[in-house]
């Protein structure tokens, strides 16, 4: 009776485990997931192992059947602990040497128990022993054993310890979900107790009979009240699907899931995507990482293979009831429509013809920039220009003619003048240039370099030359200056002082 007992139980046990490993590597992406696959597939290898041992006949049944548990046995301690340190973010420990160290012993055990035959170094003796009319099989435990239960000891009081240091930090679900991982790593406690004296003399595997609960609690504690739960309702924006790269990160922004689009972002970055802290993954962008933590809505710009790419950032708190238990990142490739943007802009603020600041552009700059030099008292002069006698240059060449020489014109503006001063088409045959930190001294210098290049220089329009010459008026920014518009006029009597006097010649505003 007690056998049939134990048998249904420990079917039950081997389903469910069977449940958990295909879900745990099915749904599950993080690599505590797939450490808590790995345990339940060795626990599920243990229990059906051990199902058949008891219920076997004869000793060499039994015995063959305990060897199959060890392929289970030796190593979910190991995956206990895995699993423990991952979730609770010391998962670095298992990578390069530090696998090895707790897979060490583990692999002996596996080794020694399947070549127990010919040293005994793990079970001293074997036999069968009879309790209530049921054959039993009776193991000696050989120097190794203890070894590996001394082994299973120190994996379990670590696995509590880092579930208690987490759980004295915890609050709400978190903290439930820990005193259900706490109490999953006291269990074993009593099993290792009871296999340890060998309770009632009959040799039964009580480890078998309670970590089939403890594994349920764990699982309770990831579905439940872990991150799963987070991953349900990203998954419900597409998750997986979707274009956008989506990172979802706990409340401490360290990463529990991705997907697939999520990677190609963060080689944008220069950066590696894995389950870690977000701040180390974006150690070489600091000022990305405070803005995803401050949650602030960006558009940032990277060069990927000499192409620029623009992403938009969006971070979103993930709430559970009470608390933030998570946060969703998206990242959203708007390179075409930050370019479409950009191209627009250009649109607006551009003369089609000439690819300097139309009118409107030019006095939106003009006008920041001299409220700026009148705040902080800088120097700041307005150069006004007009083509001499332009309107024959159409009549004798056409309109494509004109067009070619406002084309030549424009860009020996572009070439003459710094970057930082203002250049701007007014209208037909005028321009005009603000000049930052120059006086009008050395305004008039450079508009008189820039007149003198212009007389020397022609337009190539077919087979035909043309010169042209410019007429210039100098006005410099001074404490009689009230606006923008005051220091144009000035610019622009001294223009018209330039074109009445003879053309071709700069003239300074007095």
């Amino acid at each position: 009776m007690i056998i049939k007992f134990v048998s249904i139980y420990l079917y039950i046990g081997v389903l469910l485990l069977s449940f958990m490993f295909i879900n745990s590597f099915v749904r599950g992406k993080s690599s505590y997931a797939k450490a808590f696959g790995a345990l339940s597939l060795t626990l599920q290898i243990y229990l059906l192992g051990y199902l058949v041992e008891i219920n076997a006949s004869s000793l060499q049944d039994m015995y063959f059947w305990n060897q199959v548990q060890y392929f289970g046995i030796p190593f979910f301690p190991a995956l206990w602990l895995m699993v423990s340190m991952l979730y609770t973010g010391k998962g670095k420990f298992f990578q390069g040497f530090g696998g090895l160290v707790v897979f060490a012993i583990p692999i002996f055990t596996f080794l020694l128990r399947l070549s127990n035959d010919w040293h005994h170094l793990y079970y001293s003796q074997i036999g069968i022993h009879q309790f209530m009319g049921v054959n039993y099989m009776l193991l000696i435990k050989g120097p190794w054993y203890y070894v590996q239960t001394a082994y299973v000891l120190i994996t379990l009081v670590l696995c509590t310890w880092f579930y208690f240091q987490r759980f004295r930090n915890s609050t709400g679900d978190e903290r439930i979900q820990f005193r259900l991982l706490l109490l999953a790593s006291v269990l074993p406690y009593l099993a290792l107790l009871l296999v340890t004296v060998n309770l009632f003399g009959i040799g039964i595997d009580y480890t078998a009979l309670i970590l089939p609960p403890c594994v349920l609690l764990i699982n309770l504690s990831l579905t439940r009240y872990n991150f799963l739960e987070i991953k349900d309702l990203a998954r419900e924006r597409v998750f997986e699907d979707s274009s956008a790269g989506l990172i979802l990160v706990n409340r401490f922004y360290r990463v529990v899931d991705f997907n697939e689009a999520s990677i190609t972002f963060f080689s944008w970055f220069n950066a590696s995507l894995k389950e870690d802290q977000l701040e180390i993954l974006l150690a070489k962008h600091p000022d990305l990482w405070e803005r995803i933590k401050n949650s602030e809505d960006q558009v940032c710009h990277f060069s990927v293979a000499k192409e620029d790419r623009y992403v938009n950032i969006n971070t979103r708190s993930i709430q559970n009831k009470k608390e933030t238990v998570g946060h969703l990142i998206t990242f959203e490739d708007v390179t075409e429509r930050e370019s479409l943007k950009q191209r627009l802009t250009e649109i607006a603020n551009t003369d089609e013809l000439t690819g300097l600041n139309n009118r409107r552009r030019f006095r939106e700059c003009a006008e920041k920039v001299e409220q700026q030099a009148r705040h902080d008292q800088e120097t700041l002069s307005v150069l006004m220009m007009d083509i001499d006698f332009f309107k024959k240059i159409n009549d004798s060449y056409g309109h494509h003619g004109g067009d070619a020489v406002l084309r030549h014109f424009s860009a020996m503006l572009k070439e003459a003048f710094r970057g930082t001063d203002i250049v701007g088409r007014i209208g037909g045959e005028e321009f005009a240039v603000v000049l930052l930190n120059t006086d009008a001294e050395k305004a008039y210098a450079k508009a008189e370099d820039f007149r003198k290049a212009v007389a020397q220089k022609t337009t190539i329009f077919g087979e035909k030359c043309i010169t042209v010459t410019v007429s210039i008026g100098v006005a410099e920014r001074d404490q009689t200056t009230t606006d923008f518009d005051a220091l144009i006029n000035h610019a622009d009597h001294a223009l018209y002082q330039a074109k009445h006097s003879g053309r071709n010649r700069t003239v300074i505003a007095h």
